[in-house]
């Protein structure tokens, strides 16, 4: 499957379209999101983030067989991650986070560098379903503060 090319109205870190996901950011993640990135990839945890985010699941004891859990693994992210977590976490329960502030950063930080390269201000905000107010603000925390002499 052929990925479509970035827009200006798609950058987040978990956007199916942009075409190649960086390291950039993996430190924003939690740690168990940070565990998974060094197991299976950056990737594939996008995508199993973007699918299981906020669940727990019992992993399967074996690779293969018919569980929920592994045709779900497999559909996800592949055979061979899938595998990688069997391997890891075999029969036990895995909490995939939401990652839901390293995304709310991400997508503050692209609206700012979205503004910087001079994109239209009510372009990138309706782009990104936020108010005036909250771009200002975003704006603001962004500026460098000037020391006072």
């Amino acid at each position: 499957m052929k990925r479509q090319h970035h827009s200006p109205d798609q950058f987040s870190l978990f956007d199916p379209t942009v075409e190649l996901r960086h390291q950039d950011g993996v430190d924003g993640l939690p740690a168990s999101a940070q565990e998974l990135v060094s197991i299976i990839g950056l990737d594939a945890t996008i995508d199993l983030v973007k699918r299981c985010g906020g669940d727990e699941l019992k992993i399967p004891e074996n690779v293969g067989g018919s569980s929920r859990v592994w045709a779900l693994l497999v559909e996800t992210i592949g055979e061979g991650n899938a595998g990688k977590l069997v391997d890891r976490y075999a029969g036990t329960p895995l909490y995939i986070a939401k990652c839901a502030t390293a995304l709310r950063d991400h997508r503050n930080q692209a609206l700012i560098a979205r503004l910087h390269a001079g994109e239209d201000f009510d372009s990138v905000r309706r782009s990104a379903d936020v108010s005036r107010r909250h771009l200002w603000r975003l704006l603001a925390q962004a500026r460098p503060r000037r020391s006072a002499n």
